[in-house]
């Protein structure tokens, strides 16, 4: 059967009243007359006339009676799902309404042919707030100029990237070599394994490599390797961060009795052609001006990045808005799953957390409170000033995103279109384009220059 259309204009001949709940929350108590629900329903049947298979009778030629004794609880259906809606709306456009969230609706919801249809919706309504002036504000760009020191300190990453390792036994462990160790270790004078049984791994190990830098997994340890020879034997006090994985060693004194059995040098590359070749560059001038332009287009987006903070921070303090509760419960949510799970990740237990609610709770809230303001603010900005998103837009940020998480880009569409989040995919590069717009717009003074040879 077809659906159900309507010719009149239901807000002529709605009931509409409305009651405020708070600043941003609405109760609509919506009536459709009875004349106006028979209209509708006369015209729903007389679609059905025309569609309905009934024997003994042609398409269409079946008296309405018989149509509407078959019929009548698919035409009430139809009609319930056109109404509903439809003065839901109107209802909304009549009283210039605009809806974030339903909060809350009647479960129980007759239509009845020849009866008034009433019910009542309650809503969380995009606040009206005035916006500050954000065209033409005055920014300062601070860029740092890049230094000899820092395209040094980049250049030898980069070697250390490449370093080979070369077995030796005439020389003490030096700061990036691999040390081959055996250890035990002791918390309090217990073995670290009887003390923190979840330390697997951390009371004893033979012919273990290590790294001797702050790059090892306990940085301490791998530091404290330097200057011990092949056959010496040491005992290196280290202190465990306040984050380390394991919780029970977290800021815990461990002594580490350690020998080292043997010494794997770092060689680096030598700064030659055959280098610079490998590094895609043509000579060392040229190899350096490729190092200077990186660090310059990172200090770049760094400062770029600042100039971004500071556009919102400024309307964030100079815009006063009530904020719809819907959006900051949801907003705090998510904010609350996800400190939850970074905690988790760094090794935080389930009793931890708990002992941390109220913190969790209380910093989730803030966050979401500033992401719902600023967002709010963005997307009355994106109205004034015409700023939307194309279908390329969406597509091509799903596309990076799908690079980013290492997933089939398709299968990562289809995930956001069953979980509702296109919308919110959209709101977030309107937000970004605000942002770039006021930016674009603004009077920005400074500029340091790419290279400070001081």
């Amino acid at each position: 059967m077809g659906g159900v259309r309507s010719i009149f204009n239901l807000f002529s001949v709605m009931n509409v009243e409305i009651e405020e709940v708070s600043s941003c929350r609405r109760t609509l108590k919506i009536e459709v007359p009875a004349e106006k629900v028979s209209s509708e329903y006369d015209q729903a049947l007389g679609m059905f006339q025309m569609q309905a298979q009934i024997p003994g009778f042609r398409p269409g030629k079946a008296p309405k009676a018989m149509v509407k004794a078959r019929y009548h609880k698919d035409i009430i259906s139809r009609l319930r799902d056109h109404l509903l809606p439809v003065s839901y709306h109107e209802a909304l456009k009549e009283n210039n309404l605009s809806v974030v969230s339903i909060i809350e609706m009647d479960d129980d919801i007759n239509v009845n042919d020849g009866e008034a249809l009433s019910y009542s919706v309650t809503v969380d309504i995009r606040p009206d707030f005035s916006l500050p002036a954000y065209k033409g504000i005055s920014l300062t760009k601070e860029k740092e100029a890049v230094t000899d020191a820092e395209i040094e300190e980049r250049i030898e990453g980069l070697r250390g990237q490449r370093a080979d390792y070369e077995d030796v036994e005439d020389k003490p462990v030096s700061r990036g070599d691999m040390a081959q160790i055996d250890f035990t270790s002791t918390l309090d004078g217990t073995p670290v394994e009887e003390a923190v049984p979840e330390a697997k791994g951390l009371g004893e190990a033979k012919d273990f490599w290590l790294q001797a830098s702050d790059e090892a997994f306990i940085p301490e340890l791998g530091l404290g390797l330097a200057g011990l020879s092949i056959g010496e034997k040491e005992t290196l006090n280290v202190t465990f961060p306040a984050d380390f994985v394991v919780e029970g060693l977290r800021e815990k004194d461990v002594a580490f009795e350690v020998e080292v059995k043997g010494v794997r040098a770092r060689k680096l590359p030598e700064l030659d052609e055959e280098f610079y070749t490998s590094m895609g560059a043509k000579d060392e001038a040229d190899f350096k001006d490729q190092i200077l332009q990186s660090i310059d287009s990172e200090k770049e987006r760094v400062a770029d990045g600042k100039l971004r903070q500071f556009i919102e921070g400024y309307l964030l303090d100079n815009t006063n808005l009530d904020l719809p509760q819907s959006l900051v419960d949801s907003a705090s949510s998510d904010h609350v799953r996800r400190i939850a799970s970074d905690l988790q990740r760094g090794g935080e237990s389930e009793d931890s957390l708990m002992e941390k609610k109220d913190e969790i709770l209380e910093s989730a809230k803030g966050s979401a409170e500033r992401q719902v303001k600023l967002r709010l603010i963005l997307q009355k900005i994106a109205e004034e000033e015409g700023v939307d998103v194309s279908e390329d837009e969406v597509s091509r940020e799903i596309s990076m995103m799908a690079y980013a998480y290492q997933m089939d880009r398709n299968e990562l569409e289809k995930r956001l279109k069953d979980n509702n989040q296109l919308d919110d995919l959209r709101g977030d590069i309107v937000c970004r384009k605000v942002v770039d717009w006021v930016l674009d717009n603004a009077e920005v003074e400074g500029d340091e220059p790419s290279k400070d040879d001081a």
